[in-house]
This record gives C-alpha cells, sequence and structure tokens, in this order.
C-alpha cells in the first residue's frame, strides 16, 4: 500500500457530515442504548471455535464467536471496527467523541455497524461490565489487575496482553492477532498488518536517511517536561519509520520519565514530537525554558509539534486506521524535523474537518 492524502480528506469529509462531539477529556455519564446494542460481532468462521488465546494471567477459552463483545481500554474499539466487529459498549472517549471514536476511524466504525454504549472505564466496575451482557471482554490496553481480571472472568471470557509486554505496551501486530483469534476475525487482522506493514516500508524506502536517527515522543507535566519510553506505541510508530528510540530508556522503569528543566540536556536527539494540543500553552512554555535554545534536539531544527487536537488523539490511539493517518498528517513534518537543517520551518498539522 502506498500512502494516500485521500486518507485524510475522506475522513475529514465523513466527518463532516457526521455528529461528532469533541469535549474535554470525559470523566462519566452514558449514552442513550444503541438500536445496536444485540447486533452480532462480525461474521466469522464458527469452526474456528472454541479457540484458546494466551495473557497475562495464563490460557482463555472462547466456546464460540463472540456476539457481544465489550472493551476495556481507550483503542480496543478501534481495532475490532477495523476486523469488521461491532463492540457493544466501549468505554468514554477522553476527547469526547460519540461512539468513543475519532474521525479516523469513523469508517471503520460505519463499516462495522457499531453503534456501542459508552461506559465510564475510570475504574473497572463488574456490574456496568455484566449489564451489557458479554460473551467476550477486551482489556489488551489496560494495566487490569489479577483481581479484576479474575473478578471479570466471572461474566465472560477475558483477553489481555502477554505477560512478555509493558502495560500499554502490546505491540499493534501482537494485539491485532490476540483480538483476531479471540473474535474468528484472523484473515481481516493479518490483512490490517499487512496494510500497515506496507505504510510503514514504504515511508521508510522513501527516507533511507532516517535509519538509525534519534527520536521521542515528548510532553508537559506538572511543571516538567518529559519523554516515553521505547516501549510507548508512540515511540514504536517511530521505531517503525527506523528511528533509534531507546536514547533515553536507561532514565526510567516506567513507560515515561520526566525532565527538570535543568536537565534538559539529555533531549540531545534528532527528534522530539512534543504533543502539545490538549494544552494550548505547552509549547508557548516549553519553547521559553532557559536552555530549551541550546539543547541537541533545537540546535539540530529537530522539534516537531502536534497542535491539533484530532491528531494528538489519533497518534495516541495506534490503531490500524489512526496509524494511517498519522503517517499522512505526520510526514512533511518529520521531513523537515530530520533534514538535519537548523533552519527549515518545520510544519504543523491541522485536521482539515476542523
Amino acid at each position: 500500500m502506498t500512502l494516500r492524502h485521500s486518507r485524510i480528506v475522506a475522513t475529514a469529509a465523513l466527518a463532516a457530515v457526521t455528529a461528532l462531539a469533541l469535549a474535554a477529556c470525559s470523566s462519566g455519564g452514558s449514552a442513550e442504548p444503541s438500536s445496536s446494542a444485540s447486533a452480532p460481532a462480525a461474521a466469522g468462521t464458527e469452526s474456528a471455535f472454541p479457540v484458546t488465546v494466551e495473557g497475562m494471567y495464563g490460557d482463555v477459552t472462547v466456546a464460540s464467536e463472540p456476539q457481544r463483545v465489550v472493551t476495556l481500554g481507550s483503542r480496543e474499539h478501534e481495532l475490532l471496527y477495523a476486523l469488521g466487529v461491532a463492540p457493544v459498549a466501549i468505554p468514554i472517549s477522553w476527547q469526547g467523541y460519540e461512539y468513543g471514536t475519532g474521525p479516523w476511524a469513523e469508517a471503520d466504525r460505519v463499516a462495522a455497524g457499531a453503534e456501542p454504549e459508552l461506559f465510564d472505564a475510570t475504574t473497572i466496575d463488574a456490574e456496568t461490565i455484566a449489564a451489557f451482557e458479554p460473551d467476550l471482554i477486551v482489556g489488551t490496553y489496560t494495566n487490569i489487575t489479577q483481581e479484576e481480571y479474575d473478578l471479570l472472568s466471572g461474566i465472560a471470557p477475558v483477553i489481555v496482553r502477554g505477560a512478555q509486554y509493558d502495560p500499554w505496551g502490546m505491540p499493534l501486530d501482537a494485539e491485532l492477532t490476540l483480538i483476531g483469534e479471540a473474535t474468528g476475525t484472523s484473515g481481516p487482522a493479518q490483512e490490517a498488518i499487512a496494510e500497515i506493514d506496507d505504510a510503514f516500508a514504504s515511508a521508510r524506502a522513501a527516507h533511507p536517511d532516517w535509519e538509525g536517527k534519534t527520536g521521542v515522543v515528548g510532553f508537559y507535566y506538572e511543571g516538567n517536561p518529559g519523554v516515553y519510553l521505547s516501549s510507548d506505541n508512540r515511540n514504536q510508530f517511530l521505531a517503525n519509520l527506523g528511528l533509534d528510540v531507546t536514547a533515553l530508556d536507561e532514565y526510567a522503569d516506567s513507560s515515561f520519565v520526566t525532565i527538570s528543566s535543568e536537565k534538559l540536556d539529555l533531549l540531545d536527539t534528532d527528534l522530539v514530537i512534543w504533543q502539545s494540543a490538549t494544552t494550548p500553552d505547552v509549547r508557548a512554555t516549553i519553547e521559553g525554558l532557559p536552555l530549551f535554545d541550546s539543547i541537541g534536539v533545537t540546535q539540530k531544527g529537530g522539534n516537531l509539534w502536534i497542535e491539533d487536537t484530532v491528531l494528538e488523539g489519533a497518534f495516541f490511539a495506534n490503531s490500524p486506521s489512526s496509524i494511517l493517518y498519522s503517517l499522512d498528517a505526520l510526514l512533511p513534518g518529520l521531513e523537515a524535523a530530520l533534514d538535519g537543517d537548523p533552519g527549515s520551518d518545520v510544519p504543523v498539522f491541522s485536521d482539515p474537518s476542523a
């Protein structure tokens, strides 16, 4: 597959005719029950069941093709949409989107016929989950505890990340493969993986000079900048473009590390993608730090800012549709930020539907 700007244009057109509620991070509430709440998941191959899959808390057997799937994390529903599966209930979107879905995934949602009910997943409430009468619970993008897992397993089979992966760090190909096996959609899962692989391969082939350059994704939180480490999906995105994303891994044992203003010189990388859309004044705050102009990434002209809320959500989501959207959106900025010329103007993406 080749990268196509038409992906963004098509997404924008669909978003323009879809009632999307873009709001601040949601904290609770529920949508009205949808007319498709009892609609079956996408047709699978019944002979594929029963199927047994492995997760961090042991093997899980799914006896028959799931008809009522409930998700627990912020992105699993988008993976299901990409596989043609319509979950009946999903967590409220942190960006306030209707049906929990950003515009980058609307085409997949509509194609799957999904109009899920929404619930507050800030904490895992077994009674809330049970009320949806699920026959499969998908929590591959959560840090679910053994106690929570055992409680939910009394309701329906629960699939979670593999034990070898950090919380929120399961690679997309492994996650798609697992979900595909559990829902009888292994064929569509492998097709989605191949499409994403082709898209990254096309980008790498067009930019062989990126191989081995260093990059990280940065943020600003409670008065300090910070970066995500290599296990984070956003850095896996950069790794798939050929970048080395391990430059700051030694400084923390979790998925991120904060950096004091006095230690900004740690950012001696070729690229930092700064997520700043949620708090508009973050860019000015970071650029105003005393050492910012002298750190390595600034001297190389490698700062790229995400100031668009749609792109920020898509870059976070790490689903098939969001990756293709993010590639189209970020490539021009990456080309400028990684050209080695500190004088290059690094463009800031703006979603055309905004």
